[in-house]
């Protein structure tokens, strides 16, 4: 690439959206290692990682969503040196905006800001859950992964993922390199894929070993114990009254993250019960 001086390439990918942007995008490829495709309609995140790579031509690969903007003037410098170090798997992380954003978009930005990584200006929160929105891997492991699992709508891809790379002895190293998370969705779509993500759970819960997903999951931990205890069913009982209030304040200007987890974790409960039932 030009200005790091390395060898590389960049690769656009428009997964069907049909957006205005797409038409500028392509007038990128008159860029030198530049190129653009698109797909004719939405294939999923997963699908479009592994058509990335099909496209690559050099042994590593960096992926970044398109809600990412690069914040760090050395953002390539570093992920260049772990290349030459010879790490195989590195998670840069996202960051957000420290300016509060409108009334409906709050839900994401605060559970973004203290979850998941902080304001600008903040030391970054690793946190122990990978995250694939910014992350370099060397092509040989990603192509190792096991992507015939299909986890449908939102939700969890990253935690099979994570949980794939524990069972292999993959090593994720989890680096001060970060994006901005430019994008953020209305509360009440972002509470709906929090639902999904709930349901996924349930699917991964299927597919592999329950700790593994538990170290993985922190709201799954809470779940297990829970359930060992024989606590699930009074939790679903108090916590009935308060469903609606709790909905009421993750869609309001001021979210409480507890109540988010309350919420979420009743959901959880009343899920499982409920599959185990058929």
């Amino acid at each position: 690439l030009t200005k790091s001086g390395k060898q590389g390439e960049i690769i656009l990918l428009d997964d069907g959206s049909y957006s205005p942007v797409v038409s500028a995008n392509q007038l990128l490829q008159s860029i030198p290692s530049v190129s653009f495709f698109s797909n004719a309609k939405n294939e999923g995140r997963k699908t479009a990682r592994q058509k990335l790579s099909g496209l690559a031509r050099h042994d590593y690969l960096l992926f970044l969503d398109c809600d990412s903007a690069i914040i760090k003037d050395d953002f390539l410098e570093i992920y260049f040196g772990l290349i030459e170090s010879e790490v195989v798997l590195a998670v840069g992380g996202r960051v957000y905006t420290g300016t509060h954003p409108p009334c409906e978009l709050m839900l994401h930005w605060k559970y973004g800001t203290e979850r998941e990584g902080g304001k600008i200006n903040n030391a970054y929160n690793k946190g122990p859950a990978f995250m694939s929105n910014n992350f370099l891997i060397k092509r040989e492991i990603f192509s190792r992964l096991d992507n015939s699992f299909h986890l449908p709508g939102y939700g969890h891809e990253d935690t099979w993922w994570g949980i794939q790379f524990e069972q292999s002895g993959i090593q994720c190293n989890y680096i001060n390199n970060p994006v901005l998370h430019s994008s953020l969705e209305k509360s009440g779509v972002y509470l709906v894929k929090a639902e999904n993500a709930i349901a996924n759970l349930l699917l991964l819960k299927n597919r592999t070993d329950e700790n593994l997903i538990s170290r993985h999951v922190k709201i799954y931990r809470w779940y297990r114990r829970l359930k060992r205890t024989g606590f699930a069913a009074p939790y679903i009982f108090f916590e009935k009254p308060f469903h609606q209030y709790f909905r009421k304040n993750l869609l309001s200007c001021k979210p409480n993250l507890f109540y988010f987890d309350c919420y979420r974790l009743a959901i959880l409960i009343r899920l499982a019960k409920l599959k185990s039932v058929k």
